[in-house]
């Protein structure tokens, strides 16, 4: 392994164009030229830290370009005399940090300028910053010099007490709530260059690795809340839900506690239920009497905000959100005509760029963690989003990087990372589609050394998986958190659960396929015959088996997911098993829900069985369908948050990045470009009867893109296709009729 990460990073530094010392791509860089990283002398550990840098910057009449490169442990907040520029980090695997580099020239004016980086130094576990040592490593550039770095006494360092040391985690799954006393002039720090303060003694802190950012920079476009019409007073709504730094101008006649409590969802009263996802969502502070311009220094998730005033006199002038969201996100478009669907491809894309800032995240709110099987959905669409596999390729690199995952069980794989496991849990499952997904980011990447890096790390997981594997050889009595949808097939996981060797199978198929192993893909064809064998009752696939006085007998449960399991992972197709399939096209989707002639089959949740419904539709080439169910399933999030939600109902996160799976889907099954290969520099157009009469769409591939537009007539499909140069078209077998008008 010491090996593949030497290789992979000497790939990055041959793949580091020459002049990204130049800054001409600023997302490139590598190394430092004379900064060291930093730390408040023998505090490196201590929990949740906050300090404050600045450097005081002479500029003259003309400006040369001006960059701050910088990286750290955990999270910083980069300004300009007071004026907000960048926020950060982007995600790295243990030990591990990505370079962040921004061009501030345009934030600049002549005379003296402070520029302030805030760090928190947060040490505690979390799935969504790791528990690592605190430091700052940062420079700035002036032309092709540095004038600046730490280490050098040119950034000093301040603790202004200003945040609440002792709060305590926000969410189970996230680092520090915030809590904050301020005076009106609490940022005078970053704004004048005359401030002085008390300095924290600085001392060098080990080298870190560093390696490249590779991701866009977040979207961090500014919306204001509006009162909220029938809801409690001191209520404002965003126009959807949002993510990013909540903002607040409050003027305090008193002397004053208020808190902001926040959530995707009003409750029936009126108010803000800010714990209903299971954690606090709010933020407080005590406030001196004067005026205030406020933001969160955390991202947070809302639609809905309360201020809550706990003693003394608030006036709440304005409430803004500013985005901290994925900007590679605006080229990709469709059209349909029917107002409802491309509602939902705006609802999906807008859930999507929430959810995919440097991580293929689960949720922005509770969480903010990158999780897998939900990247498998992400991945597609961030591909159809952007055109590129930098998002994907940071994600797999992560789980590349280190030597080993420490807390977790040797072979493994995180169930979410960049994370902390000090529980040691982890979901078995979750590594099985980490395979599936590596396949599908080889057809989308081309990067074949990527999947010849991680050869020893699949390998390992089929090791792992071995000694689980009884005398049908199928896995029995998995350890930890076998997971396989929010159903009532979460409670028959055990000892035999027939999902998750379904998935097995797959994932021993997949990495047959990647590594050219035969051995592997005919223990994945005994491993679906023997399910087919044991688990089918004659009507439908049983989900478990359970082991009494030695032998294995089924539960005579059968879940909705796991035939969808058996047809999306290739155990069943709609030829071996025809009365099954016809009951689940014709007796199942949203109107069981209302006639439900089934009721000893528990329903399917989105995550994961309603998608996988959708892909089974989609193979079958039943667009109609895929329309009409997806209409019926998802308007009401459209309408009622604006993003796609975790479960069909609001019991849990509204705002769930597997969810936005949804615009591949259309992009897919609807508009008909049904796959790009840019290995082969193909594209397969396949148009289906969905109902409609026309559609235009986009998708971008690097700088270029593939726009399509068709109109249907006389049972013909007319279409105009515009393809980046190099690539060829092909029509897939199962097609309408289809002609090409224009070029």
């Amino acid at each position: 392994m010491k090996r593949t990460i030497l290789m992979l990073l000497l790939g990055v530094l041959l793949a580091t164009p020459a002049t990204a010392k130049k800054g001409t791509d600023l997302r490139m860089y590598s190394d430092f030229e004379r900064a060291v990283p930093v730390w408040a002398e023998g505090r490196e550990a201590e929990k949740n830290l906050y300090l404050a840098f600045r450097h005081v910057l002479d500029v003259g009449k003309k400006t040369p370009r001006t960059l701050v490169r910088l990286a750290a442990s955990t999270n910083y907040r980069l300004t300009v005399n007071g004026e907000f520029v960048a926020h950060g980090t982007c995600v790295a695997a243990h030990d591990y940090y990505r370079i962040d580099a921004y061009d501030i020239t345009a934030h600049l004016r002549e005379g003296q300028n402070v520029i302030g980086i805030e760090v928190a130094g947060y040490n505690v576990e979390s799935y969504y910053l790791l528990n690592q040592p605190s430091f700052l490593q940062a420079e700035i550039i002036q032309g092709k010099r540095v004038v600046a770095a730490t280490g050098e006494d040119e950034f000093r360092a301040y603790e202004l007490g200003q945040r609440d040391k002792e709060a305590p985690k926000l969410s189970f799954q996230r680092s520090t709530a915030e809590a904050y006393s301020l005076k009106p002039d609490y940022d005078r720090w970053r704004k004048e260059p005359d401030w002085t303060g008390a300095e924290v003694s600085l001392a060098r802190q080990a080298d870190k690795q560093l390696i490249v950012r590779r991701v866009s920079y977040p979207d961090y476009r500014l919306h204001d809340a509006r009162i909220a019409s029938g809801a409690a007073a001191n209520v404002y709504r965003f126009d959807c839900n949002s993510s990013g730094f909540l903002g607040m101008k409050l003027h305090v006649a008193e002397a004053a506690r208020v808190r902001a409590c926040f959530d995707e969802l009003l409750a029936a009263d009126g108010h803000v239920n800010h714990g209903r996802l299971g954690f606090d969502a709010s933020v407080t502070y005590d406030l001196e009497p004067g005026d205030y311009l406020i933001e969160t220094f955390e991202p947070y998730t809302m639609q809905f905000v309360e201020f809550r005033t706990e003693r003394g006199s608030v006036e709440v002038e304005r409430v803004y959100m500013r985005d901290y969201c994925n900007a590679d996100v605006w080229r990709a478009g469709f059209h349909s005509g029917n107002p409802g669907l491309d509602r939902l491809f705006v609802t999906a894309r807008e859930t999507h760029r929430q959810n995919t800032l440097d991580v293929f995240m689960d949720c922005p709110s509770r969480e903010r963690a990158g999780w897998l099987c939900d990247s498998y959905f992400s991945a597609r669409v961030a591909f159809d989003m952007s055109g590129h596999t930098r998002l994907e390729h940071n994600y797999i690199e992560n789980y590349l990087l280190p030597e080993r995952f420490k807390d977790i069980d040797e072979g493994m794989l995180p169930m979410c990372y960049p994370s902390d496991h000090g529980n040691h849990n982890y979901i078995p499952n979750w590594a099985m589609w980490f395979v599936l997904e590596l396949e599908e980011y080889l057809h989308r990447s081309g990067n074949r050394q990527m999947v010849d890096d991680l050869r020893k790390r699949v390998y390992a997981l089929v090791d792992f998986f071995r000694a689980y594997l009884n005398e049908d050889g199928l896995l029995e009595k998995l350890p930890r958190w076998v997971f396989v949808e929010w159903s009532e097939a979460n409670s028959l996981v055990q000892d035999v659960n027939y999902p998750s060797n379904m998935l097995y199978a797959e994932m021993l198929d997949v990495a047959g396929r990647l590594y050219d192993d035969e051995t592997l893909a005919r223990q994945a064809e005994q491993v679906r015959q023997t399910i087919r064998r044991q688990a089918f009752d004659g009507r439908f696939f049983c989900d478990n088996a359970v082991r009494r006085d030695g032998k294995l007998e089924l539960s005579g449960k059968h879940t909705e997911v796991c035939q969808y399991y058996a047809f999306f992972l290739k155990t069943a197709t709609p030829e071996t098993y025809p009365e099954l399939w016809r009951m689940l096209m014709d007796e199942f989707g949203p109107e069981r829900k209302t006639t439900n002639p089934y009721p000893d089959v528990p329903f399917a949740n989105a995550f994961v069985g309603n998608y996988l419904r959708l892909e089974i539709l989609s193979r079958a080439g039943l667009a109609a369908q895929i329309l009409r169910e997806t209409v019926a399933e998802y308007t009401k999030m459209a309408e009622q948050t604006g993003t796609l939600w975790e479960h069909l109902s609001t019991a849990a996160s509204c705002n769930h990045g597997f969810a936005s799976h949804i615009a591949h889907v259309l992009l897919r099954d609807i508009l008909g470009i049904y796959d790009v290969a840019p290995a082969t520099k193909t594209v397969t157009l396949r148009f289906l009867d969905s109902g409609l009469e026309s559609c235009k769409g986009s998708i971008p591939l690097n700088k270029d893109s593939i726009d399509l537009e068709w109109q249907k007539k006389d049972g013909i499909v007319n279409y105009r296709l515009q393809l980046p140069k190099g690539y060829r078209m092909r029509i897939d077998l199962n097609s309408l009729p289809c002609k090409r008008i224009g070029r």
